[in-house]
């Protein structure tokens, strides 16, 4: 934990997961990095998404909110949660005795599945804002990334619809 000035700041480990290992490290040869990163049959390797809980002037605020139920490149096999961390940002809130209604501000650095999955839930079908309290913060850029269909980073399916922050002002 960090203090500055009536601020707490504390790293909440969410999910862990895996990635292709050869994407996470681009040019860096594979003999180098698979010695901190053993791969996988797949060439996956371990990652894991790490939060920020800020607290401080009545406010909490969280940074990045871990995969939630977002799939990303599941779908595509690319990707599976580790079967030993079942864990969510919800149990490590639930570990520091934060409720989700206590949220008072969500900052998405961006909107990647394993930075702003966790934004959501699913209630009766549809996607909710998972801190109904809060106000969400991201980047008009990577609103309009979410948006576009028309780049190779395009994002993912579903990542503008199920965003509580693709309203402006709100």
């Amino acid at each position: 934990m960090i203090s500055a000035g009536t601020w707490r700041v504390e790293t909440l480990q969410a999910e862990k997961f895996r990635l292709d290992g050869g994407a996470m490290f681009g040019v860096v040869p594979k003999p180098l990095w698979s010695r901190s990163h053993p791969a996988d049959d797949k060439n996956r390797i371990e990652m894991v998404t790490r939060c920020l809980l800020a607290r401080g002037e009545g406010r909490v605020v969280l940074i990045d909110t871990g995969m939630g139920g977002a799939t990303g490149p599941t779908r595509r096999g690319k990707s599976t949660r580790s079967r030993t961390a079942r864990r969510s940002i919800m149990a490590a809130l639930a570990g520091r005795n934060v409720d989700p209604g206590a949220v008072t501000d969500v900052i998405l650095t961006h909107l990647h599945f394993d930075h702003a999955g966790g934004a959501v839930s699913r209630s009766e079908g549809r996607f909710v804002a998972a801190f109904p309290n809060a106000r969400y913060h991201v980047q008009e850029s990577q609103l309009q990334w979410a948006g576009s269909r028309r780049r190779k980073t395009a994002a993912p399916s579903g990542t503008t619809h199920s965003c509580p922050c693709t309203r402006r002002g709100g």
